[in-house]
C-alpha cells in the first residue's frame, strides 16, 4: 500500500510539474514571439534559419526560402539560402558583382534588408555611375555565428558559383574561434522553456564571474597555441588563394567591436596581426573603424541598448568606407588599362 501511495504521488507531482512546463512554455511563446532579446531571438534563428551540413568547415547553412521575425525586423532567405534578393549564378553582361562574406554583422541583425551594408552598397555604387561598369551586384552571404574558416569554406563550395568579381570577407574580432556545430534535438529546436532557461542560466554564470570578460576571451583567441587561430590564418591564406585561381579581387575589411571604439580600441593589436597575415598574401585591407569613431556614444550605432551589432547608421557607415575603396580602386584600374 505505501509503494502504492508513493507511486501515486511521484505521478500526481509529475503530472503538476508537466502541466507548469507547458504552462510556462506557452507564456513564454507569446512574451518572446516578437522581441528584442538577444538570446531568445539568436536560439529562433539557429533552430528555425540554420540546418547542419556535412562538411565539417562549413557546419550549417541557411535554409532556404526561410522567414522567420528576428529582433524587430523580417529575415528571409532565398532559394540559395542568402538573406538577399534572388540572383542567378549565371552574372550578366555589364554587371560587375560583389559577394559579402561575414557572420551576423553582416546578415544584417536587426536590420532590416534594405539597410544591411550589402544592400546601401549596391543602390550607391549604382548612383555613382563608376565610368566602365554598367551596373553593380552585391549579394549578402553572412550568416550568424560563421567564423572565418566557415565563410572561406562558404565561397570555396558555393560562393564561387555566383562568379563574383571581387570577393569582401567582414573579418570580426571573433573569428578565430572554433567551427561551431548546431546542437539541435527535439526540445532544443522547440521548447521555449528550455532555451529561455539555457540562456538564463549562462547570463547567471557571466553574473557570478564564471564566464571570462569578454575583452579577456576575444584577446586569448589570438594566442598562437590556439588551432582557431591558426585555422583562421590559414584559410584567410586559402582564400587569397582560390580567388587568385579564380580571377576574381578579394578585400578583407576589419569590422571593430562596437562597444569600445571611441579612444584607444582594445584590439588594435588584434586587427594588425590580421594585417600582417594578409600582406604577404597581398590582400588589401580596410579597418572600418577609421569612418566608425567619433559619431556620438558608441550605443548609437548599436542594434539595442544590449546587443551592439551594428545597427542601420552604422551599416551605412561600413557601407561608405568600403564604396570610397571600390570605386578608388576600379578608377585606378581602369587608368592602368589606358594606352
Amino acid at each position: 500500500m505505501r509503494a502504492r501511495r508513493l507511486f501515486a504521488d511521484l505521478v500526481a507531482n509529475l503530472a503538476v510539474l508537466l502541466v507548469l512546463a507547458l504552462l510556462f512554455e506557452g507564456i513564454l511563446r507569446v512574451l518572446y514571439a516578437h522581441s528584442l532579446d538577444f538570446d531568445m531571438e539568436m536560439w529562433k534563428y539557429a533552430a528555425r534559419l540554420k540546418h547542419s551540413v556535412d562538411n565539417p568547415k562549413l557546419s550549417f547553412v541557411h535554409v532556404p526560402n526561410g522567414h522567420e521575425f528576428l529582433m524587430g525586423v523580417d529575415v528571409r532567405t532565398n532559394s540559395q539560402g542568402l538573406r538577399d534578393n534572388e540572383y542567378s549564378l549565371t552574372k550578366a553582361p555589364g554587371i560587375y558583382r560583389i559577394m559579402m562574406l561575414g557572420d551576423s554583422t553582416t546578415l544584417g541583425w536587426g536590420v532590416p534588408l534594405k539597410d544591411t551594408a550589402a544592400k546601401v552598397l549596391e543602390r550607391a555604387l549604382n548612383e555613382s555611375h563608376v565610368p566602365g561598369h554598367q551596373r553593380f551586384e552585391v549579394i549578402n552571404a553572412g550568416v550568424g555565428n560563421y567564423d572565418t574558416v566557415q565563410e572561406v569554406a562558404y565561397y570555396q563550395t558555393r560562393g564561387k558559383s555566383f562568379h563574383p568579381d571581387l570577393v569582401i570577407l567582414v573579418y570580426f574580432i571573433n573569428d578565430p574561434e572554433p567551427v561551431p556545430k548546431e546542437n539541435k534535438g527535439l526540445l532544443v529546436d522547440r521548447s521555449y522553456l528550455v532555451a529561455f532557461l539555457v540562456s538564463r542560466f549562462r547570463a547567471l554564470q557571466g553574473m557570478m564571474g564564471r564566464r571570462p570578460d569578454w575583452k579577456a576571451y576575444y584577446h586569448s583567441l589570438y594566442d598562437e597555441t590556439r588551432p582557431g587561430y591558426q585555422a583562421c590564418k590559414t584559410a584567410l591564406k586559402d582564400l587569397a588563394d582560390t580567388t587568385r585561381d579564380d580571377g576574381a579581387e578579394v578585400l578583407v575589411a576589419l569590422l571593430p567591436e562596437l562597444r569600445h571604439i571611441n579612444g584607444n580600441y582594445p584590439f588594435a593589436e588584434e586587427h594588425q596581426r590580421i594585417k600582417d597575415v594578409l600582406k604577404p598574401e597581398g590582400v588589401p585591407v580596410v579597418d572600418l573603424i577609421d569612418g566608425l569613431r567619433d559619431h556620438g556614444p558608441e550605443s548609437t550605432l548599436w542594434v539595442t541598448p544590449a546587443d551592439d551589432h551594428p545597427n542601420s547608421k552604422a551599416n551605412a557607415l561600413v557601407a561608405a568606407q568600403l564604396q570610397d575603396w571600390i570605386v578608388r580602386n576600379l578608377t585606378e584600374a581602369r587608368k592602368k588599362r589606358k594606352p
